[in-house]
């Protein structure tokens, strides 16, 4: 597979070989004062200076203990499916998607997670083999997903999370001897090759690659790989909230009123605002030496602190728990943009 691998030394060269150009947009700009202002604030702070990335190494959500090739597959599997977790309730409420294991409540990608931890305990689906994924039915996606009180949180875009899963096992078994680790190794530590490789799967041909470098970010933090780029960070509504609060990004007055209103935007009008918020980062990662991996983990670990309707900083004695109190705007009426997508 030598003819595929690319090689890339910068996250803004690795955008470049993968498509995502930093051009300029008449919808969303970036404010560089606002960038700069940030870039010297995470600077000084240790909290960032002394962060290693996560290693995802908690058993009650990932399969720790496996061989690495299972470690792989079991990631991956999870990260075809790791998009919107949220429906729109009557008076433009979102209503995150959650749901009960045991006695726990666990919300969005971690009750995704959870389940599917403790399908494979309970070794109720083979969810690793992919002659399973490949012609998996609605009822074993329920019985995959179900909660203990007999709701399925995932039932949102739950035909996108199907194709996804029936895909990938489709093109494991037909062209990768049914392991996604096979991709890894054939990737022969290029991130760009490994990106290139993994948009021939329905579920990563986001053109902007979040659940891509999600996926490279589990692997890599987990030591199953090692590429010769960091990955650039997974651009979700939790990374695109931050910027949006912090003033980094601006967006065009109407754009910006249809954010507040809670109002469904289009996809060229996504495009354009993640396209943005990964240029942002890139610049981020230039001027404080920070890879974007970390800065990954730090906004998207931030998100329980920077939550939708009562963030930290709106109280003074638990302001100082957000690690961007200071530069950021606090532009609290900015919530995540409201997309219909399969892609974050």
């Amino acid at each position: 597979m030598k003819d595929l691998t690319l090689k890339a030394r910068s996250s803004a060269e690795l955008a470049r070989v993968l498509g995502v150009e930093c051009t300029h947009s008449d919808l969303v700009t970036i404010d560089d004062a606002a960038l700069a202002s940030l870039a010297a604030h995470i600077g000084k702070r240790e909290d960032f200076a002394n962060y290693t990335r996560s290693r995802w190494d908690d058993a009650k959500f990932w399969n720790v203990e496996s061989p690495i090739e299972e470690r792989s597959q079991y990631f991956t599997v999870g990260n075809s499916i790791n998009f919107r977790f949220w429906t729109m309730a009557p008076g433009g409420i979102i209503e995150p998607a959650r749901g009960w294991r045991g006695e726990e409540n666990f919300t969005g990608s971690m009750y995704l997670w959870r389940s599917l931890r403790l399908c494979l305990d309970q070794r109720k689906y083979p969810i690793l083999d992919a002659t399973f994924l490949a012609s998996l039915t609605e009822g074993e996606f329920d019985g995959i997903f179900v909660d203990d009180r007999g709701v399925n949180p995932l039932s949102i875009a739950k035909e996108d999370r199907i194709a996804n899963l029936r895909d990938l096992g489709t093109k494991l078994r037909s062209q990768w001897r049914g392991q996604f680790y096979n991709v890894v190794a054939a990737s022969e530590r290029s991130l760009a090759t490994f990106a290139k490789l993994s948009a021939r799967f329905r579920a990563f041909d986001d053109p902007v690659l979040k659940l891509t470098m999600v996926n490279a970010i589990l692997h890599s933090g987990s030591s199953i790989a090692t590429f010769d780029s960091d990955p650039l960070p997974g651009i979700d509504y939790h990374l695109l909230k931050q910027l949006l609060r912090q003033g980094v990004i601006r967006v065009q007055s109407e754009f910006a009123t249809k954010i507040e209103r809670r109002q469904l935007i289009t996809s060229a009008e996504s495009f354009e605002l993640r396209r943005q918020a990964l240029c942002v980062f890139i610049k981020l990662s230039e001027l404080t030496g920070i890879s974007g991996e970390v800065l990954d983990n730090k906004y998207w670990w931030n998100r329980s602190k920077c939550k939708d309707r009562d963030p930290v900083c709106l109280r003074p004695e638990t302001a100082h728990e957000c690690p961007f109190y200071g530069p950021c705007e606090r532009r609290i009426e900015l919530s995540f943009p409201v997309e219909e997508t399969r892609y974050y």
